[in-house]
């Protein structure tokens, strides 16, 4: 049996995926299996991967189409590995990703789940950013849900396969926000781990609207409120502090799209945040700044970008 599952959901992206199954075949580790779940892609996807799948080098499932999370489910129950590496399919991992997670699992058996940092890039291939999630170790529930800069995405993570029959799968028919549920599931019982340096390499499609990122924000309301549904320890003041700040991170993430029109919702978010927490100092930042006009918004983001992420 191998020892890591690298779990691939896809759908529609036949011209990035094969570039992502060549950062993993490029690993120098090399006692893993792929597990390649098609959710219900309508273009060439399978056709591309036929060799693939005929040489043995990739597992391969088509579903009909129910979503990301359905298709991450369905690789953890066809895994084999100790340890379930996931990896988005227009993502790519750098060749020492798998050995140095796995090495971390060898020697923290303790640890839950080990992520990397990462970093950013466009569809030329330039690297736009680098993101230090190094912060998130150790025993991070309750306050991970206070934190919202940089999140972990799912294609930094490497999780213990025992514990997924501990906390569930991915909670499918959440559009945004399934990995965060299922990270918070899993901090809450155990300590994560952390390499500072950037294993992964994330894709930053052009085109992205703030319609998304509006829309995105009902599904980050069920989060939290599930969040607080499971765990009664947490006090309303705790609660309110952290709705202010997802209210707060979600109005500066459409202010940085820059469209004009969207600047209502940054207001709006701004305020729902004042609301929950009046002490939420970026929320009246960003408030503010969804009145400048947009040259001067977008000389602030650029300063404001060079602070938090140093690009």
């Amino acid at each position: 049996m191998p020892t890591v599952s690298v779990i691939i959901p896809t759908y529609n992206r036949s011209n990035f995926i094969l570039e992502t199954l060549e950062s993993v075949f490029a690993q120098t580790y090399s006692d893993y299996e792929i597990i390649v779940i098609n959710d219900g892609s309508t273009d060439d996807t399978e056709d591309i991967l036929k060799p693939l799948i005929s040489s043995g080098s990739i597992r391969y499932l088509f579903q009909a189409n129910q979503g990301e999370s359905a298709a991450r489910n369905h690789g953890i129950r066809l895994a084999h590995g100790r340890y379930i590496a996931f990896l988005d399919s227009d993502d790519l991992i750098l060749p020492k990703k798998l050995e140095k997670q796995v090495e971390f699992l060898e020697n923290n058996p303790e640890i839950g789940f080990v992520h990397s940092s990462f970093v950013r890039f466009n569809d030329s291939g330039e690297e736009i950013g680098f993101r230090d999630t190094s912060h998130l170790t150790g025993w991070v529930y309750p306050d991970y849900l206070l934190d919202w800069s940089v999140l972990i995405p799912p294609s930094t993570v490497m999780v213990c396969a025992e514990i997924f029959s501990e906390v569930g799968g991915f909670l499918v028919g959440m559009r945004w926000g399934p990995d965060l549920d299922m990270w918070r599931r899993i901090t809450k019982q155990y300590p994560i781990g952390a390499i500072p340096e950037a294993l992964t390499k994330m894709r930053s499609h052009s085109g992205s609207v703030s319609a998304n990122k509006v829309a995105a924000v009902a599904s980050f309301e069920r989060y939290l409120q599930r969040a607080f549904d499971d765990d009664h320890k947490l006090d309303n003041r705790f609660r309110r502090r952290v709705f202010a700040k997802m209210y707060s991170n979600a109005g500066h993430n459409i202010l940085a799209e820059g469209i004009t029109e969207q600047m209502p919702y940054v207001r709006e978010f701004s305020f729902k945040a004042i609301q929950n927490w009046p002490f939420q100092w970026s929320a009246y930042v960003g408030w503010l700044a969804s009145y400048l006009g947009s040259e001067i918004r977008g000389l602030l983001l650029k300063l404001w970008r060079k602070y938090r992420y140093n690009e």
